[in-house]
């Protein structure tokens, strides 16, 4: 499924809400089958220019309640 792509420019200078996705992609190693989770992050929100993370960042993951907190580990 296509999607359209939004860059921000300085039309859209700030994109800190979108609609994601989490998801399970199992993989097997030595013939043993593992899960990994991955969350989508929409690339208008992840090119915002306030967005706290990078390619490669180690991150902390936080559980509350209903809610999930991600932040960028020391």
């Amino acid at each position: 499924m296509w999607r359209k792509v939004v860059i921000p420019n300085k039309e859209t200078k700030t994109m800190r809400k979108g609609k994601g996705k989490f998801f399970n992609r199992s993989t097997v190693s030595k013939g043993k089958k593992y899960d990994k989770f991955f969350m989508y992050i929409p690339t208008e929100v992840a090119r915002d220019t306030n967005f706290p993370l990078k390619n490669g960042d180690r991150i902390e993951v936080e559980i509350r309640g209903k809610t999930v907190i991600i932040r960028k580990a020391d």
